[in-house]
């Protein structure tokens, strides 16, 4: 058994839709308002239309309707009429159905004054409670009551709203309703009896006390309405704080958790020293490339590889080169910490190489003991550097012959770099009245304390090449001279073959109580 197809708009429905669109500000049947246009009659089996605007009008369609009535008004200058000839086609057309009608109601919308004309069946769909009381006094009593009505009102506003509003003084407590309810009937009943009778003056007197014990109602709803508004305010704000308080307790375990494992990841000597290594890499500003390789050589602690990868660093390599500093902004994925205490150290050992560098540079040119050809050798070995690349190449011709012009209480010569000038002239600061020493440096390496050792043949000759070189922080000079006292002794067990028997004695030294 085939179904029928159920209409969701007839022609007039649809007509009058178009027709209150105007009043009825909303989206959705603005987007669907093409489709009414182009189809008189809707179905929901209609080919035409989609799912979408199916839904929409099945949803809205009676919201619509209700919105429209509500949006027309009777024309007070003409409210109805009836056509005086007997025949058909001397009547007026509907404005909905487009059929000729003897019986004509003229309707005007609101909002815009638009005037339409239709038949007795067809305005029914502009049926409000306000337009069918006015269209019942104006039609058996009085043809003047719309034109009454609308002065009535725009004197005093609030009585459409007492009348017809059902929505009005909603949050009224119970026990006033009562109240309300004799307002409302004291109000229709004075405005009836003013519109059934065509009057000029309006019935202030009248309607005067039930006006003012509606302001009243209104103070008193307005209150509880904010009563009301406040209350939910406070339980939303309540919900909210829970839930900011829940949402804050799971962060902070979660935080706390990422930060005890993220302490103790860099705390660990696996990221110190993977850090120092990879901050050496990048200190030394070699070609990316080169860069890539030797980071293959690095051992990446287990919890780095899923957060840094080799890419991310060339990123943060090429960055340094550029701006001397590691940013990473685009790189937002890497954790902040790791790009902060790479940085840190990255510019650490890049201020410590400048250093290391500016320390040779003066030796090479003034503190050390050199020939012409050693000296030339040396600062050609210096130029080489990504920091000797950053001077001008003349800087090197002055070098050659620096400690000579000096020697002749020459300046410096003011074409250098600022800070090259700088750097000189502490180290000159330092220098004693007669003679030259060199700069020393305030670190020292494994492998340089090694050569100390070997090119000494007593402690004596050590510590004193020691500190013609290095001038370390007191603590560390005392481990580092303990070091290098021990080493000088274990080197003379060495060469004479007594290793072990030293070993034995110093085990039975310490042993004894």
């Amino acid at each position: 058994m085939t179904m029928m197809a159920t209409t969701i708009l007839t022609p007039a429905e649809n007509r009058f839709l178009q027709l209150s669109q105007p009043a009825i500000q909303v989206p959705e049947l603005t987007q669907v308002l093409p489709t009414l246009r182009d189809h008189p009659t809707i179905k929901d089996s209609s080919e035409f239309l989609t799912r979408s605007t199916r839904q929409i009008l099945l949803d809205q369609r009676v919201n619509w309707l209700i919105q429209g009535s509500l949006a027309w008004k009777l024309l007070a200058r003409l409210p109805y009429a009836i056509n005086d000839s007997d025949q058909r086609q001397d009547w007026h057309h509907c404005a909905l159905c487009h059929k000729p009608v003897r019986y004509e109601y003229h309707v005007v919308l609101r909002i815009t004054d638009r005037e339409v004309l239709v038949g007795s069946e067809c305005v029914k769909k502009f049926m409000s409670d306000e337009l069918q009381y006015l269209m019942t006094i104006t039609t058996e009593d009085n043809f003047q009551a719309v034109t009454q009505y609308d002065a009535l009102t725009a004197e005093h506003p609030e009585v459409p709203e007492i009348l017809w509003d059902r929505e009005a003084l909603s949050n009224l407590p119970k026990e006033l309703q009562p109240q309300r309810h004799a307002v409302r009937q004291g109000t229709q009943a004075t405005v009836t009896g003013y519109l059934r009778r065509r009057q000029i003056s309006l019935p202030e007197r009248q309607l005067a006390p039930y006006l003012h014990d509606y302001r009243g109602l209104q103070t008193i709803n307005h209150r509880a309405t904010a009563d009301l508004e406040e209350q939910r305010r406070r339980a939303q704000q309540q919900a909210q704080n829970l839930v900011e308080r829940e949402a804050q307790a799971a962060w902070d375990a979660a935080n706390a958790a990422q930060t005890t494992a993220e302490q103790q990841l860099r705390q660990s000597t696996g990221y110190r020293d993977y850090l120092r290594a990879v901050a050496a890499l990048i200190a030394d500003r070699k070609d990316l490339t080169i860069f890539k390789q030797q980071l293959t050589q690095v051992i990446q602690p287990r919890q780095l590889k899923r957060l840094v990868n080799s890419y991310q660093l060339g990123v943060m390599a090429t960055e340094f080169s550029r701006t001397g500093q590691i940013k990473a902004a685009r790189l937002q994925i890497v954790p902040r910490y790791f790009v902060a205490d790479l940085n840190r150290v990255t510019r650490r050992l890049a201020a410590q190489r400048l250093r290391d560098w500016q320390d040779d540079l003066f030796n090479a040119a003034v503190g050390f003991d050199l020939g012409p050809d050693e000296r030339q050798q040396s600062l050609a070995t210096l130029q080489q550097s990504w920091e000797g690349q950053q001077v001008p190449a003349t800087v090197y011709q002055d070098l050659m012959t620096l400690r000579a012009q000096l020697a002749a209480d020459r300046e410096l010569p003011p074409s250098w770099p600022a800070a090259l000038r700088m750097a000189f002239t502490h180290r000159l600061a330092v220098q004693p009245l007669t003679g030259w020493v060199p700069a020393k440096k305030n670190h020292v390496t494994p492998h340089q304390l090694q050569q100390l050792v070997c090119h000494s043949n007593d402690f004596a000759q050590l510590t004193q090449a020691y500190h013609r070189l290095y001038a370390l922080p007191a603590r560390d000079e005392a481990i580092t001279l303990s070091a290098l006292a021990q080493a000088q002794l274990r080197l003379e067990d060495q060469q004479a073959g007594r290793s072990q028997a030293t070993r034995n004695l110093v085990d039975r030294i310490l042993s004894e109580d």
